[in-house]
């Protein structure tokens, strides 16, 4: 059992899902025209189980035509750990729905996300310790210098948390470590933080 949205594995609290649930949202995507690694994954993997599926279905109801049809009518679940269902399920009315991944990719690339000024850091807290689990499918759309600097910030929040430091503090932000990563991956001195800075340096 893998959540569909993050990857993690054998979720504590999980959810089964209608198939048309997520395929619906990942097809509003690609009918606006991204392309997206991320988005063209969830596809695959959508594509793929309902091909195993079809299959399953066709073997286990030779010489009954009708049962088969009526099995393939109802379609296939997939699975999602609560946290990523509740995620989804709030913006489900959005015209364009960003997944869980999908906005962690692109926070830590941008520093912005679908929602840069309501991304909830405990989520991309959780989404950081997850993409550095053990078999993530997802770990593959990242860059090896990303992943190592969220396995960092990772530690460094097991650390603040046994020093009975919350989240958001002074201590420890995880929005903070990630700008730290993006900036030590792009080039410290390549961009200035004020205009001055920037006369002073000509």
């Amino acid at each position: 059992m893998t959540c569909i949205f993050c990857g993690t594995r054998n979720p504590v609290h999980g959810k089964s899902l209608h198939h048309s649930f997520v395929f619906d949202m990942v097809q509003r995507q690609m009918d606006a025209g991204i392309n997206e690694a991320i988005v063209n994954h969830m596809c695959s993997v959508l594509a793929a189980m309902k091909y195993e599926h079809t299959q399953a279905d066709i073997a286990q109801s030779a010489g009954d035509a009708d049962g088969a049809e009526e099995e393939q009518e109802e379609g296939f679940n997939v699975c999602s750990c609560m946290c990523c269902y509740y995620w989804v399920s709030r913006r489900r009315r959005q015209q364009l729905v960003p997944f869980p991944m999908q906005n962690l990719l692109w926070f830590v690339r941008t520093l912005t996300g679908c929602e840069s000024k309501k991304c909830d850091s405990r989520i991309l807290l959780r989404l950081v310790k997850t993409i550095n689990e053990e078999g993530n499918v997802y770990a593959l759309y990242f860059d090896k210098s990303e992943l190592q600097g969220m396995q960092k910030i990772s530690e460094i929040a097991e650390q603040s948390a046994s020093q009975g430091c919350v989240q958001g503090n002074s201590s420890f932000c995880v929005k903070k470590q990630l700008a730290q990563l993006w900036h030590l991956n792009n080039g410290q001195s390549m961009f200035l933080p004020h205009r001055q800075a920037t006369n002073l340096l000509r």
